[in-house]
């Protein structure tokens, strides 16, 4: 997704023979985007990709399939993520919320360790690890991740996550998912005519860390043959079933592997005055963005106003996802919140929160943020968690103290 990485040995030149350590000719494998156009990585196995020997039907349900919710009147909403209850692994445990042609987005509180390798060839996946720490297990080797990680999960890799803490259901890792089909990755703009990154950037390639060990197989951590894995295509799931551990390389090199950033390592923009969200954009999809809203130093006019002002996107659905901190523009709002404010319906800061605002000097919010063209809609595990309210706390009673 960025620079190009080698890990493990590869020959001098692809498309060769090449002889593992102990003789063997080793299966060249091109993992390409967009055909043969796109970024790629060619990978090198010690057991061919291809040795399955069964395909079953499997389901997650909440995940795949997951149920649509019926009629959905248009109003803005709030999905209390808090409330979903820990269940499963890092693949089992996962709950779609909200839903396009284009993206989902959903919660996993996983509190069992995570059974079966998943490949996503729908598209790429990205995490957002609220609470927890630990590492991906993949094809392409060991990434190390931490709280407030993203994970970019590449469409189609075989992998896992695997957590550093004791399972709890009163304390479980919780991470936001979103899967955007065909892709997520970094927008156009940040990237100079080499495809490196530029210097005003929100980023560096400093910032993302990629695989740091190839997957060694150990009987004893990975257990003997049948070695499953899940494979999600046209939103149905199927059971892959192989008689070797198929995820060993002797290495490979591209541009194409899984990689994590941490969201505090983002660099935000101040302006004289407020400046749109879309100076947060942190990665982008076909038709959709995903931003960053990190502690950072406000607007320094004397008279700006650091709450964003109301607006409405027209054009585009606005979901935020509520980290920690104080939530300039909201009340009610609890951390593992959802909101979901949908075009065609005018939104903005809760009253009294605007005036208030006036004169600070930096905001302590930790916020992710998806902008999406296409029009959001909210699966059954949301409409479950949803405050029906949420729509009126917008109206000041008459009886409300003056501002």
């Amino acid at each position: 997704m960025l620079h190009r990485k080698t890990l493990g040995r590869i020959p001098a030149k692809p498309h060769t023979a090449f002889y593992g350590a102990d003789g063997k000719l080793l299966m060249e494998h091109c993992s390409t985007r967009e055909g043969f156009d796109g970024p790629f990585s060619i990978l090198y196995y010690k057991v061919p990709p291809t040795d399955e020997t069964g395909v079953e039907h499997f389901e997650i349900p909440g995940f795949a399939p997951y149920q649509v919710g019926g009629r959905q009147l248009l109003h803005r909403r709030h999905i209390k993520s808090q409330s979903l209850p820990p269940r499963g692994d890092f693949l089992s445990g996962r709950s779609t919320l909200l839903v396009n042609d284009d993206l989902d987005i959903g919660i996993v509180k996983p509190v069992e360790k995570a059974l079966n390798f998943f490949s996503n060839a729908d598209g790429d996946e990205l995490y957002f690890v609220k609470h927890g720490a630990g590492y991906v297990e993949s094809l392409y080797g060991i990434l190390p991740f931490k709280r407030y990680d993203y994970l970019l999960i590449p469409k189609s890799t075989p992998y896992r996550l695997h957590f550093d803490v004791e399972f709890s259901a009163t304390n479980p890792p919780v991470l936001l998912v979103f899967e955007g089909r065909p892709k997520i990755g970094i927008p156009s703009e940040y990237r100079n005519v080499t495809g490196q990154l530029t210097m005003y950037a929100p980023y560096s390639d400093r910032d993302f860390r990629s695989p740091e060990a190839l997957l060694t197989y150990d009987p004893g951590f990975h257990g003997g043959p049948p070695f499953p894995l899940v494979v999600k295509h046209s939103g149905a799931l199927t059971k892959h079933i192989f008689n070797h551990f198929p995820y060993q390389l002797e290495g490979w090199d591209g541009s194409v592997y899984p990689v994590a950033f941490n969201i505090l390592d983002y660099q935000p923009k101040t302006g004289l005055v407020h400046l749109p969200p879309t100076i947060h954009t942190t990665f982008a999809g076909k038709s959709f963005v995903i931003c960053s809203f990190v502690p950072r130093l406000v607007d320094y006019h004397p008279q700006a106003i650091p709450c964003p002002y109301g607006h409405a996107n027209v054009e585009m659905d606005e979901v935020l996802y509520y980290v920690e901190g104080n939530f300039t523009s909201r009340k009610g709002i609890d951390s593992e919140s959802i909101s979901l404010h949908p075009q065609g319906v005018p939104h903005g800061p809760h009253p009294g929160t605007y005036a208030k605002s006036i004169g600070s000097k930096r905001t302590d919010e930790l916020a992710v943020m998806c902008d999406t063209y296409q029009p959001l809609k909210l699966t059954q595990n949301a409409l479950d968690l949803e405050q029906g309210d949420y729509h009126t706390t917008w109206v000041e009673l008459e009886d409300s103290p003056a501002k």
